[in-house]
Formats: structure tokens, sequence, C-alpha cells
């Protein structure tokens, strides 16, 4: 594989990366759309009996909705997968470029894992507060388990009215802080793995690697939000304490499987259409200089 272009040091112009992080986002998300929705079922569930394993919750969803249902919530997430991956990439790559000059001219020897965990918590933090509102909205919709899909104007409509724009952020700084995590994690984690296989037929399972890691870690923080994100009374802290008392420390882990095994390919596809496409506008970019 050629190298990374995400590496300490990579120097990718911001349009650049900016298109290629909206590509990336929406193929990724368009995979994984299905377990996502599985994954969402089984965190908000609270009695942990209609979707106690990812088969219950699969039969169950295609009884009681049709197999639409693994789809519901798709426009905002696509758009959410699109603002995220553009901001996020957009952002990593502008401050890795800054960064790496300022670490060469003051001879900073930063590990290149450490580097990449602190740009890609700081991305990571401005992608979700530009594409909050969209997860949001995603939520809502997937929470939903009529067979009638709700409406995206009716569900903004509903929030609104009664909580004002202020509800587009509810659950927004566990959300912050869970993707801060996340992001710097799995980039600290893909550069590791990366290096340590590179030209070995596990170099392409460090994506897959990385979003499995990344999403174990932080998994609690998750469930809280999207807890949150279907709750306008509850404060996090009232939530956790009503979870402990309830369902025990087990209730933090609700839906992990389904959740690692949609994160692990996410941040796998991700990375990977992103690596193709910076690859391909870099490529199509020197020719269009050759040629000028």
């Amino acid at each position: 594989m050629s190298e990374s272009n995400v590496r300490k040091g990579a120097e990718i112009p911001v349009g650049i990366s900016l298109s290629a992080g909206a590509f990336s986002g929406v193929l990724a998300r368009f995979f994984v759309a299905p377990i996502d929705v599985v994954k969402i079922r089984m965190q908000l569930q609270t009695d942990a009996t209609k979707y106690e394993t990812i088969t219950k919750a699969v039969t169950s969803i295609i009884r009681d909705e049709g197999l639409g249902a693994f789809w519901k919530g798709n426009v905002p997430a696509e758009l959410m997968y699109l603002v995220y991956g553009a901001s996020q990439f957009a952002l990593y790559s502008a401050m890795n470029t800054y960064t790496s000059r300022v670490e060469d001219r003051y001879k900073l020897n930063i590990p290149g894992p450490i580097h990449s965990l602190i740009i890609g918590s700081v991305s990571g933090c401005l992608g979700t507060c530009v594409s909050y509102p969209f997860d949001l909205l995603r939520t809502r919709l997937v929470y939903n388990e009529k067979p009638q899909f709700a409406s995206l104007f009716g569900e903004v409509s509903q929030i609104i009215r009664h909580t004002g724009f202020s509800g587009f952020f509810g659950g927004g700084v566990l959300s912050v802080t869970s993707v801060a995590l996340s992001s710097g994690i799995s980039f600290a984690c893909y550069t590791f793995l990366r290096d340590e296989t590179k030209g070995t037929r596990f170099e392409g399972a460090s994506g897959l690697l990385a979003g499995a890691i990344s999403k174990t870690v932080i998994y609690p923080l998750d469930l809280l939000k999207r807890r949150r994100q279907v709750s306008t009374t509850e404060t996090s802290i009232k939530m956790s304490k009503a979870i402990l008392a309830s369902e025990g420390i087990k209730g933090f882990y609700h839906g992990i499987i389904p959740s690692v095994i949609k994160s692990a390919p996410t941040t796998m596809l991700s990375l990977y259409f992103y690596e193709l496409a910076t690859g391909w506008l870099m490529k199509r970019r020197e020719s269009f200089a050759m040629e000028a």
C-alpha cells in the first residue's frame, strides 16, 4: 500500500481533504446503515428483552416494521456523515500540515500516534459541533418503532415547538466528549497499526481494529448520549444514576456488540475511501499542473 494520507507530516490541500472526507462519509454510511439501526435500538431499550440479541433485534424489526426500517433516519444520517467527514478531515489535514511544520521548526520529536491523537480529537470536536443536529434527528427517527416512517420535517417541527432550537443540541456535550475521544483514539490507533503492519497482509485491517478499539473505550458515553437525544427532561447525571439503579454496570453496555460491529467497518471504510479519494484527487491535481 502507498503512504497514508493521514500520516504525520502529510500535506494535503484543504479543498482535497474536504471533498475526500465528504465522499468517504457518505459511502461509509451507506454500507453500515442497517447495523446502525440495530445498534441504536439496543442502546435505547431499558428492559433488554425485546432486543436481547442482534438476531432477535433483526427479526423483531423485520416482523414489526419491514425491511425498510433498517434505513430509518438515513437522510439526516447521510447529511451528518457528509458534513462530519468533510469538516473532520479538512481540519485534520490543515492541523496536520501546520503542527508538523511547527514540530520540525522547533525540533520537537512527538511520536506519530500522539500527534494523531491530539489533532484527531480536535478535528473530531469540530466535526461533531457542525453535524450534531443531523445526528440527533437520525437517532429520533430510528427510535420510532412504528411501521410508518416518521417525517423528517415533522421531527424538526416537534423539536422546535417543544424545546426550541436548543433542542437540536440535546446531549451535545456528551457527544463532543465521546467523539473527541473516539476520533483521537481512532487516528492514533490507525497511525500506529498501519506503521507496525506496513508491507504485511494485516495492513488493511488497521482501520477495522482502530474503530473497534475506540468504540469499546468510549461506549458508555455513547450510550448516555443516545438516551439524552430522545429524552428532553433528564440530565446525564440523573440518567446515569437511573441506569445504575435499574440495570447495573452492564446497563452502560447495552448494544455494545452491534455498536462495535458497526463502528469497526465504519472507521475502516471511512479511512479507506478517504485514502482512495485523496490519492485520486492528488493525482488529478498533479496532472492538471503538468498540463498547465
